[in-house]
């Protein structure tokens, strides 16, 4: 039984004869009004559809209960066989149901040409006048245990003392290029045990993405590098297998770049990839007039933007660098309405003065966590480990971080994992718009998770808890006035920790937590000798 999606409409397929003009050629983004006929309607044209996936791909659909839509049908093959007789299609990108598409024609002589195209943007691409935000490592001397500190703050060493570090999970990164990674020391493990899966250049259209700069070498080893010789360093993820995506021009800065970075999501999603890391970011462009005014910055507006939304969609985890345009707003596609985006703070948590603040345009808070982007740890593409600045750095070492909380909790959809991360965070209860949420707790996170079964069984709808997170003082609301209540308090082992007795006021009691340490709680309340209501409470100091 083959499944059959709607239909987006039937559109007649004519021929249109055109003289080319004698005018140089105009690279473009074309974007068609539907996909034609979409229905799986006979047995070739399922395998065909399917052939598209890999089993690790439908595996995780399956997963998370993920169905396929529209979105995932190529682009109509008789649009691009009629784009063809007037010009060169470079690439195709289903979800956004456009092409890459080199003529002589201008924009307007498509449109007036064509029924089935929707809109063309034109892609300027012009020596920058944009300063890259592509970092890289200062080498310096240093001592035992590089990436300690950056481990630590996040708690992370938690989880590597499970066995947390990413086996069996799926990443890849989505960067300018990777020179020297397959031949430096620190990465031996990944190629030795053949843990890359996949590598493809969007720019150039070929498998060798070992080049063009080294900002995707230092960005991957704050996840998978691992060595002592000559320093010791350690990511934050190493077992993880990987996929390696160029997607950016180092060279320019074209809004085809975005184009090219849905594509390496498509990919992803094909390949059957968990989880993406985006340590690049759009604002401004080569040509003025392709620049995203603010108000772009929505989460839903720009082609990044709508890549990061639909790999969500289809179950995939995206982490994302919020920029190095501080005290200025984020870039796209940290704006992502399902995406989680990551400031720089240095190693005492203070902001970092060039990670770029929120909120999203559509009053979001971002970034949504911070991580050490400031004197963070890594190597460079020449082999050395060094520390350099920058939220591209920020982002991988949350990514990597991520990794391990859902290798400890696999069933666990990407967005639930996201909120977790979010409630451990420092901040929490007041986020900001230099650091969001904070600086998350992934220990916390994970007991968040492993909790959260109980959390709803031990739930009490007639009682009001919070904050949750609490820090200080946590209040019970809706218990019968004038009640004399026991307050206890569990930790996750089922010891009780915390006792307190009180006199109900207007259905209100207040108790104090300035004892508990950050964690997963269960607070018990009996009222009159009777349990009347029971909670899961994170306690983040």
């Amino acid at each position: 039984m083959y499944i059959v999606p709607m239909k987006l409409g039937i559109l007649s397929i004519f021929s249109v004869c055109l003289a080319i003009s004698a005018n140089s050629q105009n690279r473009m983004i074309v974007f068609f009004k539907d996909k034609g006929d979409i229905s799986i309607t006979d047995e070739q044209r399922a395998d065909e559809f399917f052939e598209q996936f890999t089993l690790r791909s439908i595996e995780r659909r399956a997963k998370y209960n993920i169905a396929f839509d529209a979105k995932d049908f190529p682009v109509n093959s008789m649009y691009q066989a009629q784009l063809r007789n007037v010009g060169k299609i470079n690439s195709a990108s289903k979800w956004l149901n456009a092409v890459s598409f080199t003529a002589d024609l201008s924009p307007s002589e498509l449109l007036s040409s064509y029924s089935f195209i929707d809109r063309v943007q034109l892609v300027n691409k012009t020596k920058s006048r944009v300063e890259k935000d592509l970092n890289t490592f200062d080498e310096k001397n240093i001592s035992y245990g590089a990436s300690q500190g950056q481990i630590e703050q996040l708690n992370l060493d938690c989880l590597h003392d499970m066995g947390y570090e990413g086996e069996g999970v799926y990443l890849a990164v989505i960067d300018a290029g990777f020179t020297n990674m397959n031949s430096i020391d620190y990465f031996d493990t990944i190629f030795d045990e053949n843990r890359v899966l996949d590598t493809y250049d969007f720019v150039t259209s070929s498998t060798d993405v070992f080049g063009f700069s080294g900002h995707g070498t230092a960005v991957s080893s704050c996840i998978v590098a691992q060595g002592t010789i000559p320093d010791e360093y350690y990511g934050t993820a190493v077992n993880v297998d990987v996929a390696l995506y160029r997607s950016e021009d180092a060279d320019f800065e074209y809004i085809e770049e975005e184009f090219y970075l849905v594509l390496a999501l498509e990919r992803c999603d094909s390949e059957g990839v968990d989880i993406a890391n985006i340590s690049l970011g759009y604002v401004d462009f080569d040509d003025p007039s392709d620049d995203h005014p603010y108000s772009d910055m929505d989460g839903q507006t720009t082609m990044a933007a709508i890549g990061v939304n639909t790999a969500a969609s289809k179950g995939i985890a995206v982490v994302a660098a919020a920029g190095n345009r501080g005290p200025d707003t984020i870039s796209t596609p940290c704006d992502a309405d399902s995406i989680l985006c990551v400031g720089a703070v240095n190693a005492a948590g203070v902001i970092a003065g060039f990670s770029s603040v929120g909120p999203a345009a559509d009053g979001q808070v971002k970034p949504d966590v911070v991580a050490t982007g400031e004197e963070a740890w890594g190597v460079s593409q020449w082999g050395t480990v060094g520390a350099g600045n920058g939220t591209s750095f920020a982002s991988p070492i949350i990514c990597g971080a991520t990794i391990c909380l859902m290798q400890a909790n696999p069933t666990v959809s990407p967005m639930d994992i996201f909120e977790a991360i979010r409630q451990s965070a420092d901040q929490y209860t007041t986020p900001d718009e230099f650091k969001g949420y904070g600086i998350p707790d992934f220990c916390v996170a994970h007991e968040i998770l492993q909790h959260a079964s109980i959390g709803e069984k031990e739930k009490s709808n007639s009682l009001l808890f919070f904050p949750n997170p609490a820090n200080e003082f946590l209040t019970i609301q809706g218990i019968e006035n004038g009640a004399s209540t026991q307050v206890k308090v569990f930790n996750t082992t089922g010891q009780i920790v915390l006792s307190e007795s009180n006199l109900v006021k207007n259905g209100t009691t207040i108790i104090g937590v300035q004892s508990l340490r950050t964690g997963v709680y269960i607070v018990e309340v009996i009222a009159n000798g009777t349990v009347v209501g029971r909670e899961r409470i994170v306690i983040s100091k």
